[in-house]
């Protein structure tokens, strides 16, 4: 009835030649009050009559201008009838569709709920209806050879209409929500723009507008990529020198030593991808990293470990990176000897000439021909190349050289290479069952800082647990056999001794979780797993008293306490056992001693009884003496500790030259006895990194100093930032961090402090990321807001924010979700400097994860990273895990409360820099974050925040445009922020 009621207006409007405004009088007094003419199809009626004839009524088109700018009809309404015209040969209709089209817009909009569903589709079949104009054009033209005037000025018309869209971001974000939509108008979208496209290459046509074709393109396969997005991360070309690589690899290599290439492959790629930089920016900052690491270590065991990381794990993690740049299914390049973004990157670096003249004096050789020359073997550079740089470096060289005057220390830098080869013998000699070449090996490691040397390269490499498997099978061959005499007893009985202390001493340094197997079924796993203490991994002693039997306690308290008895009948007790049976001796002679029943001298001639027949002897006694020691108060521990004193006392040299190869063998057990006291007891002018009377946030300022001098991560420091996190935990820690942080005055120092302070935050990412956006972003901005929370201050903080979750955000594709516990991570830098944990006995971890152990650089596995099907070795994981998912909702519900007001305010702006860096950085990766967005939070943000910072490329990327309701969540904030724009910017149709 109302249909009808229309059309006889539209006739009476045109025969009497209403103006606009008389029509809107009118048509008001046909459509009831509050409802739309869509419900009456309005566009439609007024469309059918505008292009009834051959060519376009004008007036009828006016109408409907003026009732698109009355709102009596939607512009999703008139978009979608205009796309249902498929009189396309009528040209004169068409051409004022499309003048009409263009004059319309600039302003199109949606103002209500009904009308946001339907805009994305309309848009999407207009686009395709434009499609198949420039299709149908063409195509005449390929069969005619030329085109009428009329023809050529609709294709002009078209090209026009396009320019406008494609420069209309509120309606190519529409267009994209609408190809999610309709994914088989999508299609169609493809097929038709591939027509066009055959279309001018056969035809050798040229569209009027030169850019059409990358316009039509552009519409054609749209994506929220391409959609204006406003930049908050800093461009690289920006950042001439990062402190962000060198910082996070020395956090890196101190807690995970033992991880495989592609784990620092990983954590690289993230940064790679945060920082924006190309391979050869990240291969400068790579080989910069490890000369900064190395000009700032001592030649202790870090310097091995950095020394052998730089020399053997470097090289491993450039070829990986290289191959991993590769695009799937791009042609391979033809091979070649040498990585072209390398050379690029040694071009760079060979211009820090303060660096390389330290490093040269430091090494005493040419650094850069030293690393190079073993780089040649592994094809990352080829001979010209290390010609070329060690040429330029030779003049320095050589006037370093006469500035030293001969007086050069040898670093262990030049060991570093020489270590490889006896690894290689030891693992070699291990295979065998040859006791004599065994023992006349192993006995040669312990000496100087072989051992050292040894342990870091094959830390590196990773053949650490091979090395490790093969003591154990060493340690088992070895274990007394009763009724063996003689020389082959000896030799059994030392070999045995060498290999216990050795796995001791490894497994000390790197942690059992990281060296051992979970369920290992041989002797030395078994003490390991039930009576060795540990750092961070205590033992009870009643339980390790459980395992002694009575039987074999009573016989070795009775052959230790007679002076005769230091040569026991090889018959009697194997080794073994007595190492699990020795904590039941030690609980009877401390009971004993405390009841006066055996003297100091008796205790004495005890234990040092024990200690001449083997130095094993020594580390199991202390292992429970310490673990005992835990359990009892305070005034009780002068006893044990008398006792493991007695264990390090030095032998006379009669009774060293009594046995083979006893010196290497008893500083060994020295070190391992030492290290386990300090766990439990260290002494109180020990200079430890945690045992200190020093307040906390002294320590932590002092350590920022040096770091703030050195302006990067000295291996010290990210020890000592280490105990700190230990001591003080994750939330003071990074308070502090933060502190520094908003100190800074200038953006090149903060934009410094910020990669720093993101790489400490690695030393526990997870709990340093929950702590910042449970305990500390909120209070410093609601505390401090105004104050020193303004720009650039929040946008860095922001930054830091977003960096920490993405970091915590991705998972190891061939690893399992790590433990959500505090993870307990290897070192093997704790000789002079071992962390107590007295102070914080309450503070225990768990074992990080086991490394892989193969040689990570060999052709089998760059050929596998070569043809994998993706170029990433971190994905993200579906779903959100603890305590990343409940620390993201809750700074989310907190920005629900910084935009609840009705004021900008520098909580509002915190809020936009956070979603926005989030969508920038994260991309893809950060679907599951934005997921728990609360449903009204960039609606209320919207109406803050009333600048032009937000724009249709972050809004599009919020949301998963896959599902309804992303879909539905995206339109309606594009079109609050589209009417805020238009009112904003005062657009009148």
């Amino acid at each position: 009835m109302k249909d009808n009621k229309i059309l006889q207006l539209i006739n009476v409007a045109w025969r009497e030649r209403w103006t606009d405004s008389q029509w809107g009088i009118n048509i008001k007094k046909v459509l009831p009050r509050g409802v739309s003419g869509d419900v009456y199809n309005l566009a439609d009626c007024l469309l059918q009559q505008a292009v009834i004839g051959s060519t376009a009524n004008s007036l009828v088109l006016n109408y409907l201008k003026h009732s698109l700018c009355a709102h009596f009809v939607s512009h999703a309404a008139v978009l979608r009838c205009i796309a249902k015209y498929d009189k396309l040969g009528r040209v004169y209709c068409v051409t004022a569709l499309l003048e009409f089209l263009v004059s319309i817009i600039d302003g199109i909009t949606c103002r209500t709920k009904s009308e946001e569903a339907l805009l994305p589709a309309a848009v999407v079949q207009l686009v395709l209806w434009i499609m198949q104009i420039f299709a149908s054009t063409l195509q005449q033209y390929e069969m005619r050879g030329e085109l009428s005037a009329e023809l050529s000025y609709m294709l002009d018309q078209s090209c026009l209409l396009v320019e406008h869209l494609t420069q209309q971001q509120f309606v190519l974000a529409m267009l994209n929500v609408g190809c999610h939509e309709e994914v088989e108008s999508l299609d169609r979208l493809h097929d038709l723009y591939a027509n066009i496209k055959a279309s001018l290459t056969n035809s050798n046509f040229t569209l009027s507008a030169a850019t059409a074709e990358q316009q039509l393109k552009q519409l054609a396969y749209i994506d929220a990529k391409h959609l204006d997005l406003q930049m908050l991360n800093p461009s690289p070309s920006l950042e001439k020198i990062s402190c962000c690589v060198q910082p996070l690899l020395a956090v890196e290599v101190l807690l995970n030593p033992c991880k495989d290439t592609s784990y620092y492959v990983a954590e690289l790629q993230m940064l790679q991808r945060l920082k924006g930089y190309t391979n050869t920016r990240l291969f400068y900052e790579i080989i910069r990293a490890g000369f900064l690491t190395l000009s700032n270590v001592a030649d202790t065991s870090p310097d091995t470990m950095w020394g052998a990381f730089m020399f053997f794990k470097m090289p491993h993690i450039i070829k990986q990176l290289h191959a991993l740049q590769r695009v799937p299914g791009e042609q391979q390049l033809a091979a070649t000897d040498y990585i072209p973004e390398l050379v690029e990157a040694l071009e760079l670096l060979i211009e820090d000439n303060l660096l390389l003249d330290f490093m040269d004096t430091k090494c005493s050789c040419n650094i850069i021909e030293f690393l190079l020359n073993d780089w040649t073997k592994q094809q990352l550079v080829n001979d010209v190349h290390v010609k070329k740089f060690a040429s330029q470096r030779e003049a320095a060289s050589q006037l370093l050289k006469k500035c030293d005057n001969g007086q050069q220390t040898p670093s262990n830098i030049n060991f570093i290479k020489r270590a490889e080869v006896p690894l290689s013998g030891v693992l070699k000699t291990l295979c065998t069952n040859k006791m004599q070449d065994m023992l006349k090996v192993l006995c040669q490691v312990p000496v100087g800082n072989s051992f050292e040397l040894i342990l870091s390269v094959a830390t590196v490499e990773g053949r650490l647990k091979t090395f490790v498997s093969r003591l154990i099978q060493c340690n088992e061959n070895s274990k007394q056999v009763p009724g063996e005499l003689g020389k082959q007893c000896i030799t059994r009985s030392t070999l045995f001794d060498v290999s216990f202390l050795m796995l001791s001493s490894i497994v000390q340094t790197y942690g059992s979780d990281v060296v051992l197997p979970d369920r290992g079924d041989s002797f030395f796993e078994k003490w390991v797993r039930e009576c060795m203490m540990e750092r961070n991994k205590l033992k009870n002693p009643r339980q390790i008293l459980a395992l002694c039997d009575d039987s074999i306690v009573d016989e070795l308290l009775l052959s230790l306490s007679k002076p005769e008895a230091a040569q026991l009948k090889p018959n009697n007790l194997t080794w073994q056992d007595i190492c699990l049976n020795l904590p039941g001796v030690l609980h009877h002679v401390l009971i004993a001693w405390e009841q006066e029943t055996l003297s100091s001298a008796d205790v004495k001639s005890i234990l040092d009884n024990m200690k001449r027949r083997l130095f094993s002897f020594s580390v199991c006694a202390t292992s429970y003496l310490c673990a005992y020691m835990y359990s009892v108060r305070e005034t009780e521990l002068l006893k044990p500790l008398n006792m493991i004193q007695q264990f390090l006392a030095p032998l006379t040299t009669e009774e060293l030259s009594s046995q083979e190869n006893s010196k290497e063998r008893l500083a060994l057990s020295y070190q391992i006895i030492r290290k386990m006291q300090h766990d439990v007891h260290p002494a109180p002018n020990t200079k430890s990194r945690l045992i200190s009377h020093t307040p906390l946030i002294e320590q932590f300022r002092e350590c920022w100093r040096i770091v703030s001098d050195a302006g990067h991560l000295p291996v010290r420091a990210a020890q000592t930032l280490e105990s700190l996190l230990l001591a003080g935990g994750a939330s003071w820690l990074v308070t502090q961090l933060v502190e520094q942080l908003l100190s800074c005055k200038y953006m090149r120092d903060m934009a410094k402090c910020m990669d720093i302070v993101f790489a400490v935050m690695h030393l526990d990412i997870e709990r340093s990321t929950e702590a910042l956006l449970q305990y500390v972003v909120a209070p410093l901005i609601l505390r401090r807001q105004g104050d020193d929370i303004n720009e650039p201050q929040s946008l860095v903080l922001a930054r830091l924010s977003v960096y920490c979750i993405i970091s915590c955000l991705e998972t190891r594709s061939s690893t399992s979700a790590a433990a959500a516990a505090f993870k307990k991570r290897s070192r093997s830098h704790d000789d002079d400097e071992m962390t107590g944990v007295a102070k914080v006995r309450k503070v225990v971890g768990d074992g990080s994860d086991n490394s892989n152990d193969f040689a990570d650089g060999s052709a089998a596995n760059v050929a596998a990273l070569l043809n994998a099907p993706s170029a990433e070795l971190r994905v993200t994981p579906l779903n959100l895990k603890e305590p990343l998912q409940a620390s993201i909702k809750h700074i989310f519900r907190v920005f629900v409360q910084f935009v609840s007001g009705d004021e900008l305010s520098p909580k509002a702006v915190f809020v936009y820099q956070f979603i926005s860096l989030l969508v920038e950085c994260g991309g893809e990766r950060v679907t599951p974050v934005l997921r728990l967005l609360p449903p009204n939070l960039m609606q209320q943000l919207l109406k803050v925040l009333a600048t032009d910072d937000i724009r249709v490329g972050l809004i599009s990327r919020l949301y998963d445009l896959r599902l309804h309701a992303g879909r539905q969540s995206a339109v309606a904030d594009l079109c609050l922020w589209r009417n805020m724009q238009l009112a904003r910017n005062s657009i009148h149709l």
